[in-house]
């Protein structure tokens, strides 16, 4: 019997948890981030709890009601009741890589045995997360939440990290002057959740209290006066709230990582530990799989099958998709230690060390963030250039994104530098990854002296605490872009190498994977445009083609071509590229057409069709221009 339903608003400041509590509360998945602005969408989650039906909406953070940036205005409207019920559909976040959330309904709702209550066919409470470790500025939007009118908890988050700071506070005390409940949590160790849910019921069941105070703090226009608050803050709150004396350690720490002479080798150190730990342990994972897969195609290969079944199961589906997943450690490594320096808030600060740099290039520091997000996947990282409040560098932004080395292109990196340059693998493909970044500060430059300017571009961000990643999240968010790899192979690239093989196997009577194949046909008549760079060969060709669906069917259309995997590729690549013909391809590779999942989410934002077609135009110059660069570079250096 359901006891009714209650609709749970998460709001808050960027960066105290609002995310961890909704994977908390709801089982999901959601990746989250120490730094501000990681939530750019509303996100919904729903559950059952003791014979109440919930919803939970986590909408982005915010440090006034008031709206700025675009994100800020999704929270605005939402909590003033502006969205319709359609815009609030279409809002509703994706839990990760696109994928629309499941929306979950007990039986209730079609009975009709839930009356209505609250603003709809619900109670709705507001939770605020706050972070205990800056208090006061927090409560700012908890003052102008009560003066919406609306039933709201406040949840104590990071209290464990507030102890180790040697902030103390009386918590009861707090709520009774705030006349608020408050409940103590950890949002991202799921701690005290349940006392939680039973804060939010007791208080849907209770008509909405407006705290005899707030009068006193209230304009004649009804929004919040923020000097009278801080002043109520400092006479009421502050007695039972105590912050530490000594310097912290995040200052001590910022004085060595953000110093002008340290910063940035230090942020190269980082980024080498970070492909040297994924390489290096990845790689015996890696040969394992592969080996694997290799004898699977043995086995297969000895089957009493018709030929041509025996050549799409050994050549196409085991040699294509089994050389692609061979290199899910790959990924699951590369993400996890993205969410190491994400969580311990290095990343965040990051956007610090780069902002003097990109102010000559007219954006801030702010745009660093989303192209640091582009080294996972240029799609979210797209998405979050909603955060950038000037128009200009949210264009700018889009624009030069996807010459950021995304993670579907690192299997590529690591096949082909295995094969060409297995003692600097680490150099070569941080070589390439700083390349992208060089190569979009350039075209920033450019499109600042073309995009006109609506309002001077500046950085005002808050620099995350440093925090003790942990370890549960990091793998979360590492297992869930392994598994979406994996998923990728098992769809879009094996429909991509079927038809890979099948191009290769007709017409009928023609060697497999020849010249005199359509494939072959196909790749003939492009590769020439490739010659002068290096890698001419028409298979290089069909690998780009096909890797404008996802850059990962790049190898599974190189194994399939050749009818093996990575050992197989070892021997046969050679003979047809040199390794400075290598070295082109795989900037050509870095810097080509995004996939197309992006040139879709690159209209969206942008709104036209025309930005993603001048996008793929730009990738294609750029990436030509820099190959030749490198391969003519290279010869007269005598490589």
């Amino acid at each position: 019997m359901c006891k009714g339903s209650i609709k749970v608003v998460l709001v808050g400041n960027p960066n105290t948890g609002k995310t961890s509590l909704l994977n908390s509360l709801t089982g999901m998945r959601l990746h989250v981030g120490n730094w501000p602005g990681k939530t750019v969408e509303k996100k919904e989650g729903y559950f059952d709890y003791k014979g109440y039906d919930f919803t939970v909406v986590d909408l982005p953070g915010t440090y006034s009601i008031a709206p700025y940036s675009e994100e800020e205005r999704v929270t605005y409207a939402y909590l003033r009741g502006e969205l319709s019920e359609d815009e609030c559909a279409s809002a509703a976040c994706h839990g990760g890589g696109g994928r629309r959330l499941r929306r979950i309904r007990c039986g209730c709702h079609e009975s009709g045995q839930c009356p209505p209550a609250g603003m709809g066919p619900w109670t709705e409470v507001i939770v605020q997360t706050i972070d205990v470790n800056a208090l006061e500025r927090n409560l700012l939007m908890t003052m102008e939440l009560l003066a919406l009118g609306k039933r709201v908890v406040l949840a104590f988050n990071f209290n464990r990290e507030a102890k180790r700071r040697g902030i103390t506070f009386d918590m009861e005390a707090i709520a009774r002057i705030l006349q608020v409940p408050v409940v103590s949590i950890e949002a991202n160790r799921g701690e005290n959740k349940e006392a939680l849910l039973d804060m939010i019921i007791a208080t849907a069941d209770k008509p909405v209290h407006t705290p005899d105070y707030l009068p006193r703090l209230l304009k004649e226009n009804g929004e919040i006066h923020h000097d009278d608050t801080l002043q109520f803050f400092k006479e009421w709150i502050r007695p039972y709230y105590q912050t530490e004396k000594s310097r912290h350690h995040t200052e001590r720490i910022d004085a060595f990582l953000l110093n002008r002479y340290t910063a940035f080798p230090v942020f190269l150190l980082a980024m080498f530990l970070m492909f040297a730990a994924t390489f290096t342990i990845s790689t015996p994972i890696v040969d394992l799989i592969d080996a694997c897969f290799g004898a699977l195609g043995e086995a297969a290969a000895r089957l009493r099958l018709p030929d041509i079944l025996k050549s799409l199961l050994t050549e196409g589906i085991i040699g294509g998709v089994g050389s692609v997943i061979s290199f899910a450690p790959l990924i699951f490594i590369l993400f996890f230690m993205i969410a190491f320096f994400e969580d311990s808030g290095y990343l965040g600060r990051t956007v610090v060390l780069i902002d003097r740099l990109f102010q000559k290039f007219g954006i801030s520091g702010q745009s660093f963030i989303p192209m640091i997000l582009g080294f996972g996947c240029n799609v979210p990282a797209i998405m979050a250039i909603r955060t950038i409040k000037s128009r200009k560098e949210r264009l700018i932004g889009i624009m030069v994104n996807s010459f950021m080395s995304c993670g579907a292109r690192l299997p590529v990196y690591a096949l082909f530098c295995s094969i060409f340059f297995p003692k600097n693998a680490v150099w070569v493909i941080m070589l390439l990854y700083l390349a992208g970044i060089v190569v979009a500060f350039a075209a920033s430059r450019v499109l600042s002296m073309i995009i006109p300017d609506d309002e001077q571009a500046s950085l005002i961000i808050e620099l995350p605490p440093y925090r003790v990643p942990y370890i549960g999240n990091m793998v979360k968010h590492a297992w869930f872009h392994t598994k979406e790899f994996i998923k990728r192979a098992g769809t879009i690239i094996l429909g991509s190498v079927i038809i890979i093989w099948a191009l290769a196997s007709l017409p009928l009577g023609v060697e497999y994977g020849s010249e005199q194949s359509l494939i072959g046909s196909i790749g003939k008549l492009i590769a020439p445009l490739f010659g002068p760079l290096g890698f001419g060969d028409w298979t290089y060709a069909i690998a780009l083609i096909f890797g404008f669906v996802a850059k990962e069917v790049i190898i599974g259309t190189l194994a399939t071509i050749h009818g093996g995997g990575e050992e197989v590729l070892a021997t046969i690549l050679p003979n047809s590229i040199s390794p400075l013909g290598a070295l082109a391809f795989l900037f050509f590779v870095l810097l080509y057409v995004p996939c197309v999942a992006t040139v879709a989410v690159i209209q969206k934002e942008t709104g036209k069709w025309q930005y993603a077609l001048v996008q793929i135009g730009m990738n294609l110059t750029v990436a030509w221009l820099v190959a030749w660069l490198v391969y003519h570079g290279g010869k007269l250096l005598g490589f």
